[in-house]
């Protein structure tokens, strides 16, 4: 029953959030007020929707089939690894919510100016980038503290409790490494580079459920789920500092910038 109830709360909280979003677009104009202005959108706008949306799809179910498979792992290791990891998770994605807004601007601030204004992207996106490792230093510590000090609100067993903590200083370095990535995942959105992103996340999710069938067989149970997790965001954080060395994404180095210079010397 109380599982039951849960699920009815969030189906509640899902259809809540949906009317609000409607309501607050609606209010701005965003969209048609009335029935009779709504219409369905042409074979070129769904291939243009399709185009951009299917990458971004695809590029989510990998990204999260990662995670899917971590857990899986941790289920077949034993109950006690996964309650252990479902603990330690929520307390990481939790965290995450905190630099969900710079991503966001990320997205949005990029995509306005790319193209048009080069030096105004480079800036913005240099500014995003170093908010993200302060907040990201910050959740870092917070989701290391919570672990290892905290542990017992989210369970009254010892052995429990002493699991999670012994990976919390794994999970506060790969909190402090997904900021980063998080937020130069959002520039590079705003910077239309779906399709590299798509690529790196179907790579990766091969190349992380292989990793896991190593941790799996090898016995390092718990600690090696979250050595996977760090992983899982060092290996796209060195992915998207070497397209962006390549030459993708914005111009970080301000190459066009001394290029230009050059050219007029």
């Amino acid at each position: 029953a109380d599982v039951g109830g849960l699920a009815w709360a969030t189906l509640a909280a899902q259809y809540v959030s949906a009317a609000v979003f409607f309501r607050v677009l609606t209010s701005r104009r965003m969209l048609p007020l009335t029935w009779g202005d709504w219409r369905l959108p042409s074979g070129a706008e769904m291939r243009q929707i399709c185009s951009i949306s299917g990458m971004l799809l695809l590029g989510s179910l990998c990204r999260m089939g990662v995670y899917t498979m971590m857990t899986m792992t941790a289920l077949k290791i034993g109950s006690l690894t996964m309650a252990a990891h479902q603990v330690a998770l929520q307390i990481f994605w939790t965290l995450t919510y905190f630099v969900d807004p710079l991503f966001v601007a990320a997205t949005s601030f990029i995509a306005r100016d790319h193209g048009r204004r080069p030096e105004r992207v480079r800036r913005m996106a240099w500014l995003l980038l170093r908010l993200s490792v302060g907040v990201g230093a910050f959740i870092a510590l917070v989701c290391y503290l919570v672990p290892t000090y905290a542990a017992g609100t989210f369970t009254t067993d010892a052995t429990l409790a002493t699991m999670i903590g012994s990976i919390a200083p794994l999970m506060g370095t790969a909190q402090l490494v997904s900021a980063v990535v998080l937020v130069a995942e959002g520039v590079l959105i705003g910077c239309g580079d779906l399709r590299y992103l798509l690529n790196v996340h179907c790579v990766n999710f091969f190349a992380l459920g292989a990793l896991l069938w190593w941790v799996r067989h090898s016995g390092l149970g718990l600690h090696g789920i979250w050595i996977a997790v760090l992983a899982n965001q060092l290996l796209r954080l060195t992915q998207h500092a070497a397209h962006v060395w390549r030459g993708g994404g914005p111009d970080l180095l301000g190459r066009a910038t001394k290029a230009a210079a050059g050219d007029g010397g």
